[in-house]
């Protein structure tokens, strides 16, 4: 079938959701504690929701397939993980997955068994989900005249302009609070330096124990008030964030989540 403008808008949004709650169902109880997932404000997962539907729309002629639908599940999902992962860190200076740990991983942003879960998911997905889902959307679209659509492109246009000055303000507090480390690990060894044998041992030992001290000073209390609710809840449910050009705060970011 072709989709309307209105149907592809309300079917993003719709799995854009059931990614989010998938994605927060199994973090988690991954994690033993409520992880609010997601990158924006709002409930939802944009690149379950474009992956998806550019799924549903590119795999419509092999639907009845199931062994073209999987490869092209694999493939589309794969590519789309492979891009919100570049744009992330080449634009937001950050790494919310990494898969390098994994056999067969493409600079951290994909990896085969990951895929091989999208493939499978997909196949399920289209003959299972979709139809169901589908129904309801021509529900909505003969009641809403394609109003819906237009209610989602505000409210989420809307929270991606606010969500990218909360991401931009998070890259600059934590490179600050990092400039503050590394300055205090500078005069430190400077003190090293100029120190008696006493003396130096004693900063020697506040040097190997520098994460410890760090963790309990006035900066931490001060990068802390810096950040917003949301920034709080990024750190915290994507314990493999790490911001590309911080070296400290990817250092100890595990405590700074315990202090969350």
């Amino acid at each position: 079938m072709h989709y309307s403008l209105s149907e592809i808008i309300v079917l993003f949004f719709t799995y854009s959701v059931v990614g989010w709650l998938w994605e927060t169902f199994y973090c988690s109880i991954k994690a033993h504690h409520y992880a609010y997932r997601g990158f924006l404000f709002g409930p939802y997962c944009p690149v379950y929701g474009f992956a998806i539907t550019t799924i549903l729309i590119t795999a419509e002629p092999v639907k009845n397939n199931i062994i073209l639908l999987f490869i092209v599940g694999f493939i589309v999902a794969s590519i789309f993980e492979y891009f919100a992962s570049l744009f992330l860190e080449k634009f937001f200076h950050m790494k919310l997955w990494d898969y390098s740990k994994l056999k067969g991983n493409i600079q951290g942003r994909v990896a085969p068994e990951i895929s091989l879960f999208w493939g499978i998911g997909v196949v399920f997905l289209v003959r299972v989900v979709q139809p169901f889902v589908q129904r309801v959307i021509n529900w909505e679209e003969a009641k809403t005249h394609g109003w819906l659509a237009v209610i989602i492109v505000l409210v989420m246009g809307t929270d991606m302009i606010l969500t990218m000055f909360s991401i931009h303000k998070l890259h600059i507090s934590t490179k600050q609070w990092d400039d503050r480390v590394n300055q205090q690990l500078e005069n430190l060894h400077q003190r090293i330096h100029e120190a008696g044998p006493e003396e130096e041992k004693r900063l020697r030992q506040r040097l190997v124990n520098w994460r410890a001290e760090i963790m309990d000073s006035d900066g931490l209390r001060w990068f802390k008030h810096q950040l917003s609710w949301n920034q709080r809840r990024l750190i915290k449910n994507f314990p493999k964030m790490k911001i590309t050009d911080t070296k400290y705060f990817n250092e100890i970011k595990k405590n700074l989540i315990k202090k969350f």
